[in-house]
């Protein structure tokens, strides 16, 4: 690596064979082939097929690369409908939460707890199940990566639904893990896919028991009986993950009452709180959660008790909690009228508790081109899945407008009928 930063091995130049580099060192050729490999993740060296290894550059970090392509295409354009971040112009405000928070008697106190009673009482008594532990992580993602990093290693296969939050699989790629992708069906992930799934010997299971992001649906009951019955005999850990837990009716489902000796069940709570408290919940497996904790303890990269409390606050509030449940209705209201505006110009959808839209079109990349010409950002479906989906789509965050359902859905029928128009233009010429 060393060589190549410095220009010694120069970009586009033939590596000799592993067996030359084991004789020249002493090494034995597996060694040398472990070495190339570590290379190639770091995009050092390419390898093909018949075509011998060549240096492509410098080591670069390792990237969110689904994140950073989002986050780039929402750039400079007004109308942003692809992120999952709550409109802060309707967000229950703070102030007297960030205020009860520090009158907490722990506040500064140097011994680090995995999470504080506060937010403790708050969460528990609505848990889906009763977790053996508990533990407060920056958002839900963090949770997620965290219970991934201290379970999987390079090379492992990881069970994914599909599709799935695209930050988890720019987390499996950082891990060198590969993604086993697991179609997410009405009603949940296809069971016959999870058995031919399992007898790959994966690392771990992620998925989401309640509104997939990013179809909105959920699992049921029966789901979670045969799941439970093909999982019983899992030694690895589950990871729920449930990304806007207060959008949906009690009682969440999930396998954790089934197994929860290997379940990590995950809330993130920032869609209600926003951007500055991102605050999530884990509960469930005592071995693999402590693991995680274990592992925060390295850097004291545990949660601040005064963010905890205020989330606690938040959930616990009488009037907080008023302000909570006017936020998550009129999120509900604001996906029910982009789904009735969209049912308008020919779409017709599942009624989900939202917040996103799963929307099926003829050409992903064309639609969310010309919508962002249009000053509008959806994102393509191929960003959250690991393998080509069966039909193409596009997420549109259905809470995100406050106002201007219809000429959104028109703008996207247009460019469906155009789209269609010159095909059958095409077709007759």
């Amino acid at each position: 690596m060393e060589m190549v930063a410095e220009g010694e091995l120069s970009q586009g130049m033939r590596m000799p064979t592993v067996r030359e580099v084991a004789g020249a060192l002493g090494m034995s050729p597996a060694g040398v082939a472990a070495a190339w490999r570590e290379l190639v993740d770091w995009r050092v060296l390419e390898t093909k097929r018949r075509g011998g290894t060549t240096v492509l550059g410098p080591a670069l970090p390792r990237r969110a690369t689904r994140y950073d392509v989002m986050m780039k295409a929402s750039e400079g354009i007004p109308l942003n409908l692809g992120h999952l971040t709550p409109d802060k112009s309707i967000l229950p405000p703070l102030d007297r939460a960030f205020a009860a928070a520090l009158r907490d008697a722990r506040v500064h106190d140097a011994a680090p707890a995995p999470i504080s009673e506060m937010l403790r009482e708050a969460v528990e008594p609505n848990w889906p199940f009763q977790p053996g532990f508990m533990m407060a992580t920056h958002g839900g993602i963090a949770a997620a990566e965290l219970a991934l990093q201290t379970s999987v290693r390079p090379g492992d296969r990881v069970i994914v639904d599909s599709p799935t939050v695209s930050r988890i699989l720019d987390i499996l790629e950082s891990l060198g893990a590969r993604a086993v992708p697991v179609t997410y069906r009405e009603g949940g992930p296809d069971l016959g896919e999870l058995r031919k799934a399992l007898a790959m010997r994966p690392a771990a299971f992620v998925y989401q028991p309640v509104g997939n992001h990013p179809t909105g649906w959920s699992v049921t009951p029966d789901w979670i009986r045969q799941a439970a019955d093909l999982l019983a005999e899992a030694h690895m850990p589950i990871i729920e993950l449930v990304q806007a837990p207060l959008m949906h009716a009690q009682p969440w489902l999930s396998l954790g009452t089934r197994l929860p000796r290997i379940v990590v069940h995950v809330h993130a709570y920032n869609f209600f709180t926003g951007t500055d408290l991102r605050v999530g919940v884990v509960g469930g497996s005592d071995y693999y959660i402590d693991r995680m904790w274990q592992k925060l303890t390295f850097s004291s990269g545990w949660v601040s008790r005064i963010l905890q409390n205020a989330l606690a606050f938040q959930l616990t509030d009488p009037g907080a909690l008023n302000s909570l449940r006017t936020y998550v209705e009129t999120c509900r209201q604001r996906h029910g009228t982009m789904l009735d505006s969209l049912g308008r110009v020919g779409f017709t959808l599942p009624r989900t508790d939202g917040p996103t839209i799963w929307l099926p079109v003829p050409d992903e990349y064309v639609v969310t081109n010309q919508l962002s010409s249009r000053g509008i950002v959806v994102h393509p479906g191929s960003y959250f899945s690991p393998a080509p989906l069966a039909s193409d789509h596009v997420l549109i965050n259905g809470a995100a407008l406050g106002g201007g359902h219809d000429m959104v859905a028109e703008a996207i029928g247009s460019i469906i009928s155009g789209m269609f128009r010159r095909s059958s233009e095409i077709i007759d010429l």
